[in-house]
């Protein structure tokens, strides 16, 4: 067929064309050339490769991924890898990136050997660097036996042997560990220097073993071992707990110095994040700052609790068990100290402590000088007023003793002053008053009032004292009134006292009784002289004195015993015109005597009267005689009487049936004899009949001569 014909020759050329054009194309065959070798990192290497990944993936979810610019296989499996990165995904909720230059695995690849540049580098900033390390994969624990430095935005840290566990987030120094703290412009807030230390970045802490040491801008703290808490950023410290000798110095307005077998601090959360509170266990010691560069108050005990306001300055301290106050001395004001179980100390911001409640087995001491002994005070009980460094007043309670050289003091409670050197006691306690006593005189009242240089002493409400001369040298000699015996205490009580001690002077007021043995005096008040040995009884003044030759008992409105001239006055009552409205009254062996003034003046041995003298309107009761004049002198040592009249009026004796009259008579107590002794203006007579005691007239008697005695008659005989 035509057609078939034709498709014959169409293929034909076609073969015959391309056999042409294969042929035109083909040139001159060229020479072989031979294939070069890989470049090789080490030859003893069996197998090196490049662009290596390694990777584990657990469930859905990558676990590690392992990347390396080359890889390297050894025999027996060792592998290096160079420009290694390890990529570890979700360990305690965190990514991580392990980086170096150069890592030996194992078989696996789980445990790798890290050098040159090695970087942990966590998702949240977290970054470590280290020469050398190692890092097992299944563990998560990266090991760095050599110098190591780590960084999270401002805390920075470095040391020698380092181990980090990313499974815990943990990071461990073995040696020379330092951590800081920047703020935002780089400068340090904060540095920590330690043999050991170990960050905790779940738990937010950096523990811290060896010889801890911390600076915090001045403040200086040292430990044997130390744990700070950090926020959550690890940017700020909250609070530090210091274990072992703990000290602290320096960094705050209102602290010097703290120390403590153990101490926890804490900082406030907000601002300068300034210290706010501390607590001090075992053998616990605060220095306060003093005033103008001196030395400040001083807290100690077993432990302490401090609190400080944001300007640094103390606003409570509270102590337990064995604690201690020390405050410095100063050139207005001593050096105290007060123990205590117990104290609670407040304050506010700027001013520091004002006030503080010491319990249980309180002592206070106050230094006088190094000649003279401590002021010292014990008590159940004391709070105390502070002012800067000094006490302003203080109040002890309960079982109250008091004390300075040469006096001693006992009350339920006592108020003391340091200023002025004042004591108030109040309250009874175990049923007891309170109590002074010194070496003059021992006072019970219910509120006692002291000051104590020079020494004054007020009492109110039911005053007992107990008196006693002071055989002291010179100026400090005292006496008990002359009418005492001076090797026995008198007593006299009051309803108030006022006591000058230093002029020994006591005035006592309201139903006021000195007495010692039979010997008493009683009146409204009583003023006692102890330099002198005198007194003043006033006001109804009455006296009961116990004498060799028998007792006398005196009433006036006022007695008097002057020592040096040993003498005794009583004088009589007057009402508001100056008349008299009741005389003196004396009774004793010499009689029973009335007068506007009377005097009994004491033998200089004293025991006995020597002379008595008695002035205006003189009455004399002796047995049954009565006499009346204006002027009686009696002489003890041969009982004689003296008495006179003044003016016009003339003396009178009455005795039985007899009456005596004249301008001078003198009469003895033991015998009937007198003495009439007149002028020659006025006759003397005795007249008898006259006297109401007698029941018979007697016939007259004859006048008698001037000097002479005079005998009664004979008594008519009844008819």
């Amino acid at each position: 067929m035509k057609w078939q014909k034709w498709a014959r020759f169409l293929v034909a050329a076609i073969g015959i064309a391309a056999a042409v054009v294969v042929y035109a194309t083909m040139g001159e065959r060229a020479k072989p050339v031979p294939a070069t070798a890989p470049a090789r990192i080490d030859p003893k290497a069996l197998i090196e490769s490049s662009g290596n990944v390694v990777q584990q993936v657990r469930g859905t979810k990558q676990d590690y991924l392992i990347e390396a610019e080359r890889q390297l296989t050894y025999e027996g499996g060792l592998t290096k890898l160079v420009g290694v990165k390890i990529t570890v995904r979700n360990r305690g909720g965190r990514d991580y990136v392990v980086t170096g230059r150069e890592a030996q695995a194992g078989e696996r690849q789980k445990d790798l050997q890290l050098t040159g540049g090695v970087q942990l580098t966590s998702d949240d900033g977290f970054i470590v660097r280290a020469d050398t390390a190692s890092f097992n994969q299944d563990t998560g624990l990266m090991i760095a036996p050599g110098a190591v430095t780590f960084q999270r935005e401002r805390m920075m840290g470095s040391g020698t042997g380092m181990s980090y566990d990313k499974n815990a987030d943990v990071l461990s120094l073995a040696d020379q560990s330092r951590v800081s703290l920047r703020d935002e412009h780089g400068n340090t807030t904060m540095e920590f220097t330690s043999g050991k230390s170990t960050l905790d970045r779940m738990a937010h802490t950096l523990t811290l073993d060896g010889n801890v040491h911390a600076l915090r801008g001045e403040q200086v703290i040292d430990a044997r071992q130390g744990v700070a808490h950090l926020t959550e950023s690890e940017q700020h410290i909250t609070n530090m707990e210091l274990r072992g000798d703990s000290r602290v110095v320096g960094g705050g307005s209102g602290v010097d110095s703290m120390s403590a077998r153990d101490m926890n601090l804490n900082y406030a959360a907000e601002g300068e994040r300034a210290l706010e509170h501390a607590q001090l266990i075992g053998g616990a010691a605060i220095a306060m700052t003093g005033h103008n560069g001196s030395k400040g108050r001083q807290f100690l005990g077993d432990t302490l609790d401090i609190r400080l306001a944001p300007d640094g300055s103390v606003t409570k301290v509270v102590g337990r068990d064995n604690v201690r106050l020390d405050l410095p001395g100063s050139p207005d004001s001593p050096a105290r100290s007060i123990k205590a179980r117990a104290i609670d100390a407040d304050g506010a911001p700027g001013g520091g402590l004002t006030a503080a409640k010491f319990t249980d087995n309180v002592e206070y001491r106050e230094e006088s000088g190094k000649s003279t002994p401590a002021r010292t005070a014990r008590s159940k009980t004391l709070t105390v007023a502070l002012m800067n460094d000094a006490i302003s007043n203080a109040v002890f309670g309960g079982a109250v003793k008091f004390e300075e050289q040469g006096l001693q003091a006992a009350s339920g409670e006592a108020r003391y002053d340091p200023t002025k050197g004042s004591l108030r006691l109040t309250g009874v306690e175990a049923g007891a008053p309170p109590r002074v006593a010194d070496d003059q005189v021992t006072i019970d009242a219910l509120t006692i009032d002291v000051t104590l240089d020079p020494r004054v002493m007020k009492a109110s409400g039911g005053v007992k004292t107990m008196l006693q001369a002071n055989k002291a040298a010179g100026k400090d000699a005292t006496k008990l009134p002359g009418l005492m015996k001076q090797d026995q205490p008198a007593n006299v009580n009051a309803d108030a006292l006022d006591y000058q001690g230093a002029a020994g002077q006591a005035i006592y007021t309201g139903n006021a009784t000195m007495w010692q043995g039979e010997t008493a005096v009683r009146a409204d008040s009583i003023a006692i002289d102890q330099s002198k040995g005198d007194f003043l009884a006033s006001g109804n003044a009455r006296s009961t004195i116990v004498l060799d030759t028998g007792n006398s008992i005196a009433h006036g409105a006022e007695i008097r015993y002057a020592d040096a001239a040993h003498t005794i006055t009583y004088n009589s009552m007057k009402n508001a015109a100056g008349i008299v409205a009741a005389q003196a009254q004396l009774s004793g062996p010499q009689g029973d005597l009335r007068a506007d003034r009377i005097e009994v003046l004491l033998a200089p041995q004293g025991g006995h009267i020597d002379r008595l003298e008695a002035y205006t309107s003189v009455s004399l009761k002796l047995d049954t005689r009565n006499a009346s004049g204006e002027r009686l002198t009696y002489f003890a040592d041969d009982e004689r009487y003296v008495m006179s009249g003044a003016g016009i009026k003339s003396v009178k004796v009455i005795e039985k049936c007899r009456e005596t009259t004249g301008r001078t008579l003198t009469f003895f107590k033991s015998t009937d004899r007198i003495i009439v002794d007149g002028n020659e203006e006025q006759r003397t007579q005795t007249r008898s009949g006259v006297s109401p005691a007698c029941t018979t007239a007697a016939p007259a008697r004859s006048t008698a001569a001037p000097g002479r005695s005079t005998t009664p008659a004979p008594p008519a005989r009844p008819r």
